[in-house]
């Protein structure tokens, strides 16, 4: 199968893309079989198919390998110009491409340690993991989520402090705040933790009418309302104030506020 993935015919390299797909998809040991047979030797060929789906099969049999030991990971770190080529495939690809693109990062971000996750950030993995972020299907939201929490944390570890700032040059983190307006639940929740995690973002930031106003020793609390004041003739404001009552032109109520030098201690 192996060798028929540099056949000329497209029709009989797909087929066998897929055949061994679905073996890199079993358990490691299978995994492991296929990545022997050589089958790596094969994939700088088949991302530069001028075929999508020859593409697309090539990087979700990527993705499965990605999935699997740290040494079948480390099959993949040890290619650094393909995986490029997947990072560029993640951000710019044709949608089909794009999202198995992206789960050969993620699962990288996700399974890999701390030195292949570092490894991958170097190659650009913080920019296609962004670019990701503002998609409308919610599946792949979250599995690039899922990917920047692994490389924050992973960072964190390794005392990588610029992990944050690498996303934030990539707009990552103003997409992380839109998302917490999401309508899926595990995309808010999520973005919102990695927000309050590693950018120091609060839920909800204090609502400043509810904060204490301190002047001297004073403290006032509520909102600052104008008091009305009548600007009209004197005979002008008597008919109104006969006609809708005196309560029309009283003042709005001052703030609550209370001496801090009364208080018992």
């Amino acid at each position: 199968l192996v060798s028929l993935l540099s056949h000329e015919s497209a029709s009989v390299v797909t087929p066998a893309l897929r055949c061994l797909g679905n073996f890199v998809s079993g358990s490691d040991r299978q995994t492991q079989a296929v990545v022997d047979a050589g089958v790596l030797d094969k994939i700088t060929g088949l991302l530069a198919s001028s075929k999508k789906t020859i593409k697309k099969e090539t990087c979700w049999l990527l993705s499965n390998i990605a999935a699997g030991t740290r040494m079948q990971i480390a099959s993949l770190i040890a290619m650094p110009q393909v995986l490029s080529v997947v990072i560029h495939y993640a951000q710019t690809a044709e949608w089909e491409i794009r999202k198995e693109a992206t789960w050969v990062v993620s699962n990288i971000a996700t399974m890999g340690s701390g030195h292949q996750v570092k490894r991958l950030v170097e190659l650009g993995a913080i920019d296609a993991i962004c670019s990701i972020l503002d998609i409308t299907d919610a599946r792949i939201c979250l599995v690039a989520l899922d990917a920047m929490e692994s490389i924050l944390k992973s960072g964190s570890q390794l005392g990588l402090t610029t992990y944050p700032t690498l996303v934030d040059e990539a707009d990552g983190l103003e997409k992380l705040e839109s998302l917490q307006g999401h309508a899926n639940v595990d995309i808010y929740e999520k973005s919102i933790a990695l927000l309050e995690t590693y950018f120091g973002v609060e839920d909800e930031v204090e609502d400043e009418n509810l904060a204490p106003v301190v002047t001297g020793n004073t403290f006032g609390f509520g909102v600052q309302e104008k008091a009305f004041e009548w600007t009209g003739s004197a005979e002008d404001e008597a008919k109104w104030s006969g006609a809708l009552g005196d309560e029309a032109l009283t003042p709005a109520l001052q703030p609550f506020s209370f001496n801090a030098n009364n208080m018992n201690m």
